[in-house]
């Protein structure tokens, strides 16, 4: 019964997240990825690629540490305190490049501001060049069970775009949020 739960509402998810994400993605010209968190990590479920030569990839299955991934610092920002303290005791922070956050300070201090702004940003942590923008997908109790994520070379997602892209992928993960019966903890500012 739990198995077949837990794909219903992973199905939901794909199912009403998909034409949001091509939406993205043409609205943007960038990959779009959703995932979700496993323990410390982020599994990726679907994603629309976009057509530029050079365009992040992930496969459908693949795991990326959370701590340096858009995603995965998008959905460790929304845990209770408790939840993230005891991933942090059972998990070291690697350092995938100079970038990467790799103490438990600096971490909580990025996902503070994630919490507070509603969206997460990886700066060339997992990869020199490349950045990612994401937010949570909130399911009907309020609980992140799912991020959206925008990704692709820095030189795109430049510092003058984030502020739009942001937006556009907030956006993105608010309407999928409602598509499923979710509801925002942090609404989205008119």
């Amino acid at each position: 019964l739990r198995i077949g739960m837990a794909f219903q509402r992973r199905n939901r998810i794909l199912t009403a997240g998909r034409p949001e994400m091509l939406r993205l993605m043409e609205a943007t010209g960038e990959t779009v990825n959703l995932a979700m968190l496993d323990g410390f990590e982020v599994v990726f479920v679907a994603q629309v690629e976009c057509e530029a030569p050079i365009r992040a990839f992930f496969r459908i299955g693949d795991r990326r540490s959370a701590h340096a991934s858009g995603i995965g610092k998008a959905l460790l920002a929304q845990l209770e305190d408790r939840t993230l303290e005891a991933l942090l005791k059972r998990r070291d922070l690697p350092q995938y490049t100079p970038k990467t956050l790799i103490t438990p300070e600096a971490l909580r201090s990025d996902l503070s501001a994630i919490r507070a702004r509603g969206w997460s940003l990886d700066d060339e942590e997992a990869h020199i060049g490349m950045r990612c923008v994401a937010a949570p997908v909130f399911n009907e109790y309020g609980e992140a069970r799912a991020g959206i994520s925008l990704s692709g070379p820095s030189l795109r997602l430049s510092d003058d775009r984030l502020p739009q892209l942001a937006q556009q992928v907030r956006e993105t993960a608010a309407r999928i949020t409602e598509l499923i019966g979710g509801h925002l903890l942090n609404p989205l500012s008119p």
